[in-house]
């Protein structure tokens, strides 16, 4: 069984974070809606608006932590952007099913954890292990979300659901 402990610092946002004007810019995208990727423009954007820092500091393995109602208002290119950007793992109080569907297609975990914000601060090294729902703080303590499903596991080992897809496909 492949490892599934995620260790990174955290980047810490509020409550109600959009996912098309907070995240991204989508006027800056919708033009390519549909079309592959522009990546290193979505991670020159990412998170820009609400810390201007992110695109140049963000590094491989870092953790989105994050308020109520994280990403509304999203498409796909949102979740891209987090995991072009490097990000491991976001863990959020709330946010839509759809975000959380769209960023695991990525390849992107998402974990859910009602009251996290306040027991984390921006730079913390935290430990995350999606296949268990453990969340250990800088501190020590444990928070406990919902594990992820095997299906769910398999998806985020491939790298996201066309190459989990494939790797199935291949099997039979």
């Amino acid at each position: 069984m492949q490892d599934t402990q995620l260790k990174g610092r955290v980047w810490k946002f509020g409550d109600q974070v959009s996912g098309d004007d907070g995240i991204i810019d989508f006027s800056a995208v919708r033009d390519g809606f549909g079309k592959p990727f522009d990546a290193p423009l979505l991670r020159s954007m990412c998170f820009r608006r609400l810390n201007p820092r992110f695109p140049s500091e963000v590094q491989e393995g870092d953790i989105v932590v994050a308020g109520k109602n994280f990403a509304h208002h999203n498409h796909i290119e949102v979740s891209a952007a987090i995991k072009l950007s490097g990000i491991s793992v976001v863990i959020v109080e709330s946010c839509e099913s759809g975000f959380v569907r769209r960023a695991l297609s990525q390849g992107l975990p998402i974990l859910t954890v009602p009251g996290i914000t306040a027991q984390v601060s921006d730079a913390d090294i935290i430990e995350v292990d999606p296949a268990s729902g453990l969340i250990t703080l800088a501190d020590g303590t444990t928070l406990s979300a919902q594990p992820f499903s095997e299906r769910m596991l398999a998806i985020w080992r491939a790298g996201g659901l066309v190459r989990a897809l494939q790797n199935e496909f291949q099997q039979h």
